[in-house]
């Protein structure tokens, strides 16, 4: 179990293959608001994690990151307010990312069939799926 962001930090950074696999370890909630707080930039690895928490991926959603929001998007288990949010978020990649999530619900997929960015990626992908 991961105790604290800066062994998850350590475990990131090591060099060695059986350190490093712990960050796929679970962790206490408290100690995933911690790393995303003292170190955003192991934000995408805090999502990768699959012991992360729907409040916790919630959280990631709002990141100034856009790669870090394209992750969340990925995720099956996000809840609601999670899909709302990345439905309308500026980067058409993120919108792209959540038309092609297999959990994404309907309504939403219906919004984003009518996503007007230039090349209609994203209302290309959410009407393949409606």
């Amino acid at each position: 179990m991961i105790s604290s962001a800066d062994d998850f930090k350590c475990y990131a950074e090591s060099k060695d293959e059986v350190e490093n696999a712990k960050i796929n370890e679970t962790a206490a909630e408290e100690v995933w608001l911690e790393v995303i707080s003292k170190y955003p930039d192991l934000s995408r690895l805090v999502v990768a994690n699959g012991s992360v928490s729907i409040d916790v991926l919630e959280r990631l959603s709002l990141s100034d990151d856009v790669d870090v929001r394209w992750d969340v998007a990925m995720k099956r288990r996000i809840n609601r307010s999670t899909f709302e949010r990345l439905a309308t978020d500026k980067s058409v990649m993120v919108r792209h990312r959540i038309a092609c999530n297999p959990k994404v619900p309907r309504d939403l997929l219906v919004l984003l069939a009518e996503d007007e960015d230039e090349d209609e990626m994203v209302a290309e992908a959410a009407r393949k799926r409606l």
